[in-house]
């Protein structure tokens, strides 16, 4: 649940990309973790509305997709989240259009794109930049360990969330202490 002011969908989006950006293989953690459709339906679980069916065919478009997102994260200024964000938001639909939302109510989203891909995309890319509109680019980083790369989104009410999990906190915190006894 968000500390922010944020509707839920918005929120919900978000940490969908966050999930998605953390299935790339990184140096601390190598294996892909988006192999199969199955991999891809479990993801898209959390997706907050109706969604097209996932299927084999979509995995490289998706991982295409993550790469962008990861884009997103590492920016560091509003500009540098926009010039990440536009060709998603440019290739996701044909437009904007009032969809239902999974409890029922209704909301503003892309219209229906052409693939799973682009419709990824464009949901992402589009809380992402509500995000970073509404309550500053430091709320959309990467982990702050230094052996971590994992997208983190901080929808927490002071803003203060550096790391992905409290494991890489405890784990820098842990090597901090050490190397100043």
């Amino acid at each position: 649940m968000s500390a922010l002011r944020l509707p839920d969908d918005v929120a919900a989006w978000a940490e969908l990309a966050a999930a998605l950006v953390n299935t790339r293989p990184r140096p601390t953690d190598p294996p892909e973790k988006l192999e199969s459709a199955d991999d891809l339906e479990r993801l898209l679980a959390a997706c907050p509305e109706p969604r097209p069916p996932a299927t084999a065919a979509d995995l490289e478009p998706v991982r295409a997709v993550r790469a962008q997102l990861t884009a997103v994260f590492a920016a560091e200024t509003i500009d540098e989240v926009a010039a990440a964000a536009n060709p998603l938001l440019a290739r996701g639909a044909s437009g904007w259009a009032m969809t239902p939302r999974a409890d029922g109510r209704w909301a503003l989203g892309p219209g229906a794109p052409p693939d799973l891909a682009a419709w990824l995309g464009a949901g992402a890319a589009h809380a992402l930049a509500e995000l970073a509109i509404a309550y500053g680019v430091e709320r959309l980083h990467l982990c702050a360990a230094d052996d971590c790369l994992c997208a983190v989104v901080d929808v927490s009410r002071n803003g203060s969330r550096r790391y992905c999990s409290r494991r890489c906190a405890n784990r820098t915190n842990v090597r901090r202490h050490r190397l100043t006894r």
